[in-house]
Order: structure tokens, then sequence, then C-alpha cells
């Protein structure tokens, strides 16, 4: 049976009690198996998400997904959920990920999401083929205006959620199997000519699709419908979630390599990290900062 929700997609990775597992881009939602957490703007929602970053119970660094302090082969599991289609250099991370993990988890929008949407903020429409990614570089107009934002509501909410696989692309395998092209088409030529057309478009349903709805998401339906306006509005505004991560440990910072000289010898004394080679790298509200663009060196 093919999953349909976010977790049961997340239950078939097959993750070990004893695989030391990055979660790359963590942002609001970061996997919960994750060890360690990196993120390039732990403190910033406003470039790629709508949600401040949550804060897991374990260490989180600030670092670019290009440039990763982790040895070559230094982890088992890189998850990268909803990151890729961001990057500038996806070939790179793709790179960067062969390069320290052995098996990839990647997640990221389908054409539906994308058609849906169309952000800005995405780089490129993703369209696999097998293992071979496809990035097409977006110029997606926005077709639907802002219709799916501005009416965007607890069924909507659920409905996406029901469907998962429609809506998003997951790929679990070896890292070493995933690959990277680029077609001359964009993504608006590349949608124009795999759509239906004319007698192949679709008109009617055959029949009632009824996915099973969790009771969070029908308890969510069922509020917007008989709660006052004012009341539900204040139920459903997001809040700010006072969370801090865990100290980075001495187990995690031995899994991690100076970005100046590659070495995995570094010691942590008084929120400073330190190399042989002269690297620093500082601690801001318990996060230690590997960003390649503000290494230092003594």
């Amino acid at each position: 049976m093919v999953p349909n929700s976010r977790q049961e997609v997340l239950d078939n990775i097959d993750i070990t009690e004893t695989d030391f597992v990055i979660d790359v881009g963590g942002g609001h939602r970061p996997f919960w198996r994750a060890d360690l957490v990196i993120e390039k703007h732990p403190f910033d929602q406003s470039l790629h998400r709508n949600q401040p970053m949550q804060f897991p119970s374990v260490p989180v660094i600030k670092a670019d997904a290009l440039a990763m302090p982790v040895p070559d082969g230094g982890c088992n599991v890189v998850f990268a959920s909803h990151i890729i289609e961001h990057l500038p250099d996806p070939a790179r991370f793709i790179a960067e990920i062969k390069r320290c993990s052995e098996w990839v988890y990647l997640e990221f929008p389908s054409r539906n999401r994308e058609l849906m949407f169309a952000w800005s903020f995405h780089e490129w429409l993703i369209e696999p083929a097998g293992r071979v990614l496809k990035f097409y570089r977006n110029d997606l107009p926005q077709l639907f205006g802002s219709l799916f934002h501005e009416e965007y509501d607890a069924a909507l909410g659920a409905w996406s959620e029901a469907r998962h696989q429609h809506l998003n692309t997951s790929i679990y395998c070896r890292s070493d199997e995933i690959e990277c092209e680029f077609p001359d088409e964009t993504a608006t030529e590349i949608l124009l000519r795999t759509s239906p057309r004319g007698t192949s478009k679709i008109n009617s349903a055959d029949l009632i699709n009824r996915p099973a709805y969790s009771l969070r998401e029908v308890l969510a339906i069922a509020a917007q419908s008989i709660l006052p306006n004012s009341v539900y509005a204040s139920l459903s505004r997001q809040r700010k979630v006072q969370s801090t991560p865990a100290p980075l440990s001495d187990a995690v910072l031995a899994r991690l390599m100076c970005l100046n000289c590659q070495s995995t010898t570094l010691r942590q004394f008084n929120h400073i990290i330190t190399c042989n080679c002269g690297a620093k790298y500082t601690h801001d509200r318990g996060v230690f900062d590997f960003d390649l663009d503000n290494l230092r060196v003594a």
C-alpha cells in the first residue's frame, strides 16, 4: 500500500539505533530521529519558512548545506526535507551528501504543489526519473494568484496532509545512487509539454476519494466550522515557542571537522571551538557557527 501521510512515509525509513543522522535545514519541523541539525538560518524565518526555528533536543549548528563541517563518510543518513529546491547549486549539495553520508532522504514539492502555490523563493521544479533528479529552472507563473494562500484553512490543510504523496516527492536511497540533470527546458516549458491537452484532459472523477483524516485534523475542521471567528482566530494564530538546542556534546563534536583544514581534532572551551590550524567557531544562543562565510582563522 502506498503511504499517504508524511508520518507513514517517515515510518518506512530504515534507520538503526546506532546510525548517526544529520538533518540539514530542519527549520520548524526537524526530523525526530536526527542526532544533529544543520541550519543555515537558525534565527531568521523571513527567507524560506513562515514559522520560527523549532530547536529539538539535539545539538544545532549554523552551517551551509553546500559546505557541511562533516568529514568524509562522517554520518550514516542525511535527512533533507524541503531544502534542495531552494539551493542555487543543488548538484553541489548532492556532492556534499555523497561525500559525507551513506544514505539520504530527500523530500521536495511535486509539480502539483508547485503549480498550486508557485512560491517565488523556489529556485527549481524537480522531477525525478528513478534516482535521477531533473532540475528545471523555476519560472512558473502564479496561475492561481493568491487563491491557495488567502483561502488556506483547516480543511485544505487536512486535505493536503492526507495527500502527502501527491503534493511532495520523497526519495530514500544510498547517496551514491542519486544523480542530477539540468535540462535546457524551464519549469513552465516542461509542464506545458507534458500536461494533458485536448481529449486527454480529465473532466470528472470516477469515484469519491475518502482519505483517513486524523482526529486532530477532524477537530480542527470542526472548530473552524463551529467556533466564533474571534475565538478560532485566536486559537489558530501562530505562537512563539521558546526553545533552545541541546548542548554540543563531545560525542557529536568528534563527528565534526574543521572547515579550514578538515581536521577532526576540535576542542570546545568557554563557548568557543578551536582547531590546531587556528580556526575558531563562536557560539550564539546555543548554536555554534560553522558557516564557511563566517570562518575565523587566527
